[in-house]
Formats: C-alpha cells, structure tokens, sequence
C-alpha cells in the first residue's frame, strides 16, 4: 500500500495562497496582454504570444512540482532534483520551440515575448515559493509527517 503524505496545515495554507496570488498574477498579465495585442498587433502575433505564454505557464508548473517532490530531501537531493528539473524544462521548451518553429511555422518574436513574460512571473513565484517553503522546513513546521 502507498502511504499518503500528511502535509502540515500551514504548508497547505501557504501552497493556496501562493496559487491564488499566482492565478491572479497570471490573469491580469494575460487581460493587459490581450487587450495590447489586440489594439497594436495583428492576429499572428496573438496566437503566438499565448502560445508561448501557456509554455511558460507549463514550465513553472513544472518548477512547482519539483519543489514539492524534493523539499523534505536533504539538501544534496534537492540541489539536484532541482538542477536537473530545470535542465529537463529547458530542454524540452527547445524541442517545442523547434517543432513550432520547423513544423508549424510559429512567428518566434511573439512566441518567445509570450514566454519569457509569463517564464519570468513563474519564475518569481517559484523564488518566492521556495523561499516561503525553505523557512518553514527550517522552523519545523513544513515536514511530511
């Protein structure tokens, strides 16, 4: 039988208000982002975009994941799980860039503006996640029972 993981209810409090804060993020930068396009580009570009900003999305949900899988490691451990985590995310978003890019014929300017916008607010949830995460470890609190 698998054992399930008892998660502490602060680390369950902070997983939510993460994702919220992290929902809400992703909403408004993708309404400000709609509503430019759709005033200043053409529709090419719009498609591209968010195709490139669901990679980044992806990606980070990816990065959570990682997180979660390798925090009650011990430190080794998760420098590499994380390591080769991102290394893993990178390679796969250039063999999906270069099936866009080849097979698809994808605009990359728009593909690659989509993705690095969405990639780098990921990417500070992720710090700030971690961050939020390593300090409960440290403190006791956010252990698997």
């Amino acid at each position: 039988m698998v054992q399930e993981r008892k998660v502490d209810p602060l680390v369950r409090l902070l997983r939510n208000s993460t994702m919220r804060m992290l929902a809400i993020s992703i909403l408004v930068i993708g309404v400000i982002s709609f509503l430019l396009i759709w005033k200043y580009a053409g529709n090419g570009f719009a498609g591209a975009y968010f195709l490139g900003a669901l990679l980044g999305i992806m990606s980070g949900a990816v990065g959570f994941y990682t997180i979660e899988k390798f925090i009650d490691k011990s430190s080794l451990v998760f420098l590499q799980g994380i390591s080769l985590g991102m290394g893993i995310r990178l390679l796969l978003l250039l063999g999906i860039f270069i099936v866009l890019m080849k097979v698809f014929n994808t605009p990359i300017i728009p593909l690659v503006t989509g993705l690095l916008v969405f990639y780098f607010i990921m990417t500070i949830f992720e710090v700030i996640f971690l961050n939020k995460r390593i300090a409960f470890k440290k403190a006791g609190k956010g252990t698997a029972q």
